[in-house]
């Protein structure tokens, strides 16, 4: 385990370094923040006082489940360290020993975060897209050699760029999202002129068609390979190429081949759930979600339990056969990207952040071991959350 970890955190490490032949810019990934954690919540106004913080109790205190007594005082303890607000599972020998929620799920009712509560887990969303096109590969509809032309005729530079450098975030193709951080979220809005077209009067396919249009008129910003940068529209187009290759929605296909076989009843997608109440509401005021544009990339909300069954699927045949698994894992420069995933020696890794939810996954197939945490309110955490999901990994897997 100790050299798994040491790996982890290297890969993590190198989110934002160079990589390769070129630089792997991880845009969703936020800086450790330094604002005091635990600002004091006023019940019914929604918003966050700063005044005595360090001072300020525990939005809510937390509800465990005890299944390992050590696992669940580690966890405890270094949620505390963080001062985490959310939910965080930890999995070991396909067992889930520790389990900890704690927060507030919605700053109107002050009611608090429960293990079943929702959450957007922003870019964890790639490595279910990832796991679409290993499907249609395993079923004779694509090779990840193909080129991207093959399926969109109408692309100038699809002779040129492949589906496995969309995967593994070597495309060149231009991100369409401008990203700004005002110290509490992280927001995301459509870049340049495609503000002008994608709007949340257009319905969403509408808005995909805009900006699958947007992203063919765009030069590439670097030649095909040569590069590892991390650009959301690789993954809006392989969603896009799932729609094409099994003749439904990209969303009815995830139901059907991953939320439906595994039991994953409580997730979802950000256009359908974004305003159900078990959804743990974002601790900032929520930034404008344009519909349609996220899928693949950043739309899925789910929750704890779901994670779990998807996170453990990997240690088993149910979706994928083991050969995809490993490519999936291990077809990356080192240091680099995955397919949806950053490799580590004995499994994989992911973050994902929108707005103020931020997300962290890890799991070891072979072992039967993983983690997940997400929280509402990143502007509470003292460092980040993949730090302390790393030290999760450490002390009790």
């Amino acid at each position: 385990m100790n050299r798994t970890i040491i790996y982890c955190l290297a890969a993590v490490a190198v989110m934002g370094a160079a990589c390769a032949a070129g630089s792997l810019f991880f845009r969703e990934t936020p800086q450790p923040q330094t604002y005091t954690p635990h600002a004091t919540i006023s019940p019914g106004s929604g918003t966050l006082s700063a005044d005595n913080a360090d001072d300020a109790p525990i939005t809510t205190p937390p509800t465990t489940v005890v299944f390992d007594t050590r696992a669940q005082q580690r966890m405890e303890a270094i949620a505390s360290d963080y001062r985490f607000e959310g939910v965080a599972i930890a999995v070991k020998d396909g067992k889930l020993i520790s389990r900890y929620a704690a927060g507030v799920a919605d700053y109107e009712s002050y009611a608090p975060i429960t293990e079943d509560s929702l959450f957007c887990v922003g870019s964890l969303a790639k490595q279910f897209t990832a796991t679409c096109i290993l499907m249609l590969e395993e079923r004779g509809k694509l090779s990840v050699n193909d080129a991207l032309g093959k399926y969109f005729p109408e692309c100038p530079y699809g002779d040129d760029v492949t589906l496995r450098n969309l995967l593994t975030m070597r495309s060149g193709i231009a991100e369409f999202y401008e990203t700004y951080n005002d110290g509490y979220s992280q927001n995301e809005i459509p870049a340049g002129t495609l503000a002008e077209t994608v709007t949340n009067e257009n319905t969403a396919e509408d808005n995909r068609n805009q900006l699958e249009q947007w992203l063919f008129a765009q030069p590439l910003v670097f030649e095909p390979g040569s590069q590892c940068v991390y650009t959301n529209s690789n993954y809006f187009l392989l969603a896009r190429l799932v729609e094409r290759l099994s003749g439904r929605s990209y969303e009815d296909f995830v139901r059907a081949n991953i939320f439906e076989p595994l039991g994953m009843t409580s997730s979802g997608f950000i256009d359908e759930l974004l305003d159900d109440p078990r959804l743990a509401k974002d601790a900032r005021e929520a930034q404008t979600v344009y519909v349609g544009i996220t899928m693949g990339l950043g739309d899925i909300i789910t929750n704890a339990e779901d994670m779990q069954k998807w996170l453990q699927s990997f240690s088993g045949n149910s979706l994928l056969s083991d050969d995809s698994k490993q490519k999936m894992s291990s077809d990356a420069d080192n240091p680099g990207y995955g397919f949806g995933v950053i490799p580590t020696e004995n499994g994989w890794s992911h973050n994902g952040v929108f707005t103020s939810y931020t997300a962290f996954d890890y799991v070891d197939p072979k072992a039967g071991s993983c983690v997940f945490a997400v929280t509402n309110n990143q502007a509470a955490l003292r460092g980040s959350i993949s730090e302390m999901c790393l030290r999760m990994m450490t002390e009790l897997l």
